[in-house]
């Protein structure tokens, strides 16, 4: 567990909170969508579109929700923010049309989103420096833990396949985050950020080297849909693997963010290092890519080495990805307004999570083969564009504010 568990401290309870919630996220993630399509009896065209229109809303709460985070705390909001959640998410169980489903998707996803934001700031008060990189390894780690511990237990829900077991699974959810919301209170208060009442108040929205590292990463973060959109599609339509290769990928991925995510974050000590291993990262998709692409042309047993084979390097590049963005996220923000810059780099997370889809739908399940190594060379070219721009991000960077 030392590799996993942070030191004690300030992260020891973020990550327990972490852990429990997480839980929760997976029993939601394998329930959800079945829930509303067969206990509700919505469509599932009705569910992806609530869940992109509630997207589209959630664009517009992490910045305003970062900068109250520093002008009133962080912990304390965090932790109205995650009640509000909890509470919210029960009201799922008495959704019984669209109408209804969208409005809660909607505020939901707002405050959620909100949320994140205002928690990557409670990282970014507890933690200096480097700290910060270890600090997010450890809880990625623990949240793809937390997240297979919640799948397994939501497969009970779905072998009884009744309303009452998914009902159950959401009130699980609520009541595991609930408890994880009040551990946050176990860290030591963060006093408010001082700020020059005469300058601008959204800095982060002027500060245009930010802004683009952020849309690089962007890019970069299309490929965390890869296993989850593309790879189930190709395997079973353009490729003569068997099946439960797609469960072998995502065994592959999980395991290895769960036990080499910390380890990877070393070496990762200012920008030019995050912005160089975010480059290699790159190159390295652009080789996972290929390994994938080629799974087509092989027998059964050449197709599952070649897929495995492929997850495992792009999951080496996720963790190398993953750490530079830690870094950068945190380094090229001023400390007084780290919420309204984490603000700023969820919405890019969110919207290349949004458009990935799409992107995944038109290159390699579109075009097969030549859309997988245009998605690879993007990724490439994309990498080497991180050293250049994050160079010209330090040289931009908003002078410290006095405390």
């Amino acid at each position: 567990m030392k590799g996993v568990l942070p030191e004690a401290g300030p992260l020891r309870p973020l990550a327990l909170a972490t852990l429990l919630s997480r839980v929760g996220n997976g029993l939601l993630m394998t329930v959800s969508v079945l829930y509303f399509n067969r206990i509700v009896g919505l469509s599932i065209a009705q569910v992806g579109l609530g869940l992109t229109i509630a997207g589209l809303f959630g664009l517009l709460s992490a910045v305003p929700l970062g900068h109250l985070a520093d002008r009133r705390g962080p912990r304390g909001l965090f932790v109205v923010l995650s009640l509000m959640v909890c509470g919210l998410s029960l009201l799922y169980l008495v959704v019984q049309n669209f109408w209804q489903f969208l409005v809660v998707s909607i505020v939901l996803t707002m405050i959620d989103r909100g949320a994140g934001a205002v928690r990557a700031a409670l990282i970014a008060a507890v933690t200096v420096g480097a700290g910060r990189v270890a600090a997010r390894a450890y809880l990625r780690a623990i949240t793809n833990i937390g997240i297979m511990v919640g799948a397994a237990i939501g497969a009970f829900a779905l072998h009884f396949d009744t309303a009452a077991a998914y009902r159950v699974m959401f009130v699980l959810d609520a009541l595991l985050s609930s408890v994880a919301a009040f551990v946050v209170l176990a860290i030591p208060r963060v006093a408010p950020q001082h700020r020059d009442d005469d300058g601008p108040v959204w800095i982060a929205l002027r500060d245009r080297g930010y802004l683009a590292v952020a849309a690089l990463n962007a890019g970069m973060s299309i490929h965390f849909a890869v296993l989850d959109v593309a790879i189930p599609l190709w395997v079973v339509d353009h490729t003569d693997a068997p099946r439960w290769t797609v469960a072998l990928l995502l065994i592959i991925n999980t395991v290895v963010v769960s036990l080499f995510q910390v380890r990877s974050s070393r070496g990762i000590a200012d920008p030019t290092t995050a912005a160089r291993a975010t480059r290699t990262a790159g190159l390295l998709l652009l080789a996972s890519m290929v390994l994938l692409a080629g799974a087509t042309w092989g027998n059964a047993l050449i197709a599952v080495a070649l897929l495995a084979v492929g997850a495992l390097v792009q999951v080496i590049a996720e963790l190398m990805q993953s750490s530079g963005s830690f870094l950068l996220s945190f380094d090229l923000a001023p400390n007084h307004a780290q919420g309204q810059y984490q603000g700023v780099w969820n919405t890019s997370m969110s919207i290349s999570t949004m458009l990935a889809p799409t992107v995944l739908a038109l290159l390699p399940l579109g075009l097969g083969v030549p859309g997988w190594i245009i998605l690879g060379v993007w990724f490439a070219l994309t990498g080497a564009l991180f050293v250049p721009v994050v160079r010209w991000a330090e040289s931009r960077r908003p002078a410290p504010v006095p405390a």
